[in-house]
């Protein structure tokens, strides 16, 4: 039995066709209905052709069902041209054939047109595997879109956030700091990002052992949900305890230049 849905992406196709090659993409658009997590010595990064990746499945992030075979092709014109295609020709011991092929191509917005298209045979089981299918994949295409709204300011996160761990693994102690602050302001229009910050903010200040820090990103924990609900963001707070949570300060002018690059 076969799904198919097609969706639109606000995104250049490029960027689009980057994405849907890693591991992360999958992880979070799937989440939170599975969750993948890798067998054994299986590395989960980027998809790879030919590539052969065991992983144990997840529904709702936590209850077991079974682990499954992702096998993947890519089929990407070396012209340049579209569309571009992704196989994962995968299967388990429950289910057969879960012969999925993504499609991008480039629509007349300058976005991306991108298609889910997968055939599924579980035996018996067959039409409640496609049933499942059919709500999975119309939730992944409503992460997509979601996520297409916020991955310019994700990838800036994401290098602040590597930046943090190389500067906590030297033990610059302020530098870390630092960019957990940038990764901050960043994160402050996203409900979820903005909580994530500080959660790692939260996590950083145990680990120094910095009892009044920690207390302060408990509160400002309790806080964000109020103030994505009221839109009283204080635009350009490091989200420190050190700073009052609703003190609105400069955005530093690299951050906002990187924000309208990825924007590009």
């Amino acid at each position: 039995m076969r799904v198919s849905r097609s969706t639109k992406i606000d995104l250049p196709p490029a960027t689009v066709w980057a994405e849907v090659q890693t591991a992360r993409l999958l992880q979070h658009i799937a989440w939170p209905m599975v969750r993948f997590v890798p067998v054994g010595k299986t590395s989960l990064d980027a998809f790879q052709p030919g590539g052969r990746y065991q992983v144990k499945l997840r529904l709702f992030g936590f209850i077991p069902f079974g682990t499954q075979w992702i096998v993947t092709s890519l089929h990407d014109p070396q012209t340049g041209e579209w569309p571009k295609r992704l196989r994962d020709n995968g299967y388990s011991a429950l289910i057969s054939k879960w012969d999925h092929w993504i499609t991008i191509a480039p629509d007349a917005d300058g976005g991306t047109h991108y298609n889910d298209d997968v055939e599924v045979s579980a035996g018996i089981l067959t039409p409640l595997i496609w049933a499942f299918a059919q709500i999975f994949y119309r939730h992944r295409q409503r992460r997509w879109r979601g996520l297409a709204q916020t991955l310019p300011m994700r990838r800036v996160i994401a290098d602040e956030m590597a930046l943090f761990r190389v500067a906590r693994a030297s033990g610059e102690q302020a530098a870390a700091w630092r960019h957990l602050e940038r990764a901050h302001i960043v994160s402050q229009p996203y409900l979820g990002l903005h909580l994530a910050s500080h959660c790692s903010m939260l996590g950083f200040a145990v680990e120094q052992r910095d009892w009044r820090e920690t207390v302060g990103q408990v509160v400002r924990l309790a806080l964000a949900p109020l103030g994505a609900l009221t839109g009283r963001i204080p635009v350009g707070n490091t989200g420190r305890s050190n700073v009052s949570a609703f003190q609105p300060m400069p955005v530093p002018q690299d951050i906002a230049t990187k924000i309208e690059a990825t924007s590009n």
